[in-house]
């Protein structure tokens, strides 16, 4: 082990059940500065994907050391995320980022476990940390069957925060965070727009990233927007076309007027485009007298108190009431 990675276990051994867990002064100077200007702690789970940029190691377990959680992650034989579950066809599969895939929670406190071990309902999660609205929509095109692994009444639940904004495109500073999945070659999936559809061009790396004009600020944002309705939009279709539905989730997102108005914007532009949306941003929290916990304070994902609620708000509002996802 590598004397960075032996620091982070060391710190995640000793910190996260006292109160030095709670002191953000502490957070930032003992775990924070390596882990923004040396490296993350290396978990030996993932791998370059010549379609995907990266993903999960079939087969795999990790200790991802923090100072707020030493959390255990089991991948299984298909490269999913472990959720107790290990049958063929479930009646829901998650596509998402890091929140959706349980970054800092043991594989029992997921949502996504809870949802097959509370309420008995099959459950496959694919979401990979670090996955944006591109590498969804790859994994629904070219490796998940749909007809195969998903129940004819199944859901497709795709998990979308305002993180996974910046990696719907182009933008440099997401590009060049990622470089080390394939130091000298190319490791983000990309669409492009032509004439307002989608043109897949493959993987590219820094040289292929853009940034805004210096006379069109915002340019790049606007364009991760279009292709980020556009491409949930291609989801919703392909799945709705394999006789499944198709489901966009906003889960309980932090109390920043950024990431809210993000939120709110993407579940108005799905609702225009008819695409089936649970906002369950605020419902979660209004829910759990114990709210202030659902995130932690270094990083802001979300708690096993988090996807304790997302769970049980998915069960209800979709599995349990199927009018509700027409509402």
């Amino acid at each position: 082990m590598r004397p960075l990675d032996a620091y982070y276990h060391a710190l995640s051994l000793i910190v996260p059940q006292t109160p030095m867990a709670r002191s953000r002064i502490l957070n930032h100077a003992l775990h924070g500065f390596p882990y923004t200007h040396l490296r993350k702690p290396r978990l030996g789970m993932f791998q370059p994907d010549s379609l995907l940029g990266w993903s999960q190691v079939a087969g795999t377990k990790a200790i991802h050391p923090s100072f707020e959680f030493r959390a255990r992650y089991t991948i299984d034989g298909s490269g999913r995320r472990n959720t107790g579950y290990s049958g063929v066809t479930s009646k829901v599969a998650i596509l998402g980022c890091s929140w959706a895939f349980g970054h800092g929670v043991d594989d029992n406190e997921t949502f996504a476990a809870r949802l097959h071990r509370v309420e008995g309902i099959p459950v496959h999660n694919y979401a990979c940390m670090g996955y944006g609205p591109t590498q969804a929509y790859l994994q629904l095109l070219h490796r998940i069957n749909l007809q195969e692994v998903v129940a004819e009444n199944g859901v497709v639940a795709y998990f979308w925060v305002p993180d996974q904004l910046m990696r719907a495109w182009r933008r440099l500073e997401w590009i060049a965070l990622n470089s080390w999945v394939n130091p000298h070659g190319p490791s983000h999936p990309v669409f492009d727009l032509a004439d307002e559809e989608l043109h897949h061009v493959g993987l590219v790396g820094c040289e292929g990233a853009r940034v805004d004009p210096l006379l069109l600020p915002g340019l790049v944002e606007r364009t991760e927007w279009r292709i980020t309705t556009l491409l949930v939009r291609a989801m919703h279709e392909l799945v709705s076309a394999a006789g499944r539905r198709f489901m966009v989730i906003v889960p309980p997102l932090p109390n920043r007027r950024h990431d809210q108005a993000a939120g709110q914007k993407l579940t108005d532009l799905l609702t225009e485009s008819r695409v089936p949306c649970l906002a369950m941003n605020h419902e979660a929290n209004l829910r759990r007298s114990d709210s202030s916990g659902m995130f932690y304070r270094f990083d802001e994902h979300p708690t096993a108190t988090w996807h304790a609620a997302v769970a049980d708000s998915l069960a209800t509002a979709i599995l349990n009431d199927p009018a509700a996802q027409e509402s």
